[in-house]
């Protein structure tokens, strides 16, 4: 019988081999899961956002026609000091929220209403949404 391989055991190079194509396995793995964990956050921030963009709008849509302009001014950010928006969507949960309220024309009716939202993720950058609604007298 011919015995083609006398190997003992491994060489150091296929040890250092294997362990580099763990290490890049590993690796990829710990990427996707640290992106997984960045949309996961990302999400419920929007999820958040959405909240309180909804509340604010029913807030609006709840005040009487002839008081909203004066309720929630115009590209006032965070609301008159005399009524903080902080009071309508339950304070605020998001690092550096904001939220503005703009009009198209403020005197026109149907009143186009929009409420912006701006924060700042985990990782420091500015994100934003906004929402629009009408209303009539």
């Amino acid at each position: 019988m011919f015995r083609l391989c006398h190997s003992r055991g491994t060489t150091l190079i296929e040890v250092l081999a294997a362990t580099l194509i763990l290490a890049l396995a590993l690796g990829g793995l710990i990427q996707g899961l640290i992106a997984i964990m960045e949309t996961i956050d990302l999400a419920r921030d929007q999820s958040q956002t959405t909240t309180d963009l909804r509340s604010m709008l029913e807030r609006i849509r709840a005040t009487p026609f002839d008081y909203v302009t004066t309720r929630f001014p115009d590209g006032v950010v965070n609301g008159p000091v005399s009524s903080p928006y902080t009071g309508i969507v339950g304070t605020y949960v998001l690092p550096q929220e904001n939220i503005t309220v703009t009009y198209a024309n403020a005197t026109a009716d149907p009143l186009e209403i929009n409420a912006a939202l701006a924060w700042q993720d985990k990782r420091g950058r500015a994100r934003a949404a906004s929402m629009a609604t009408f209303r009539t007298r």
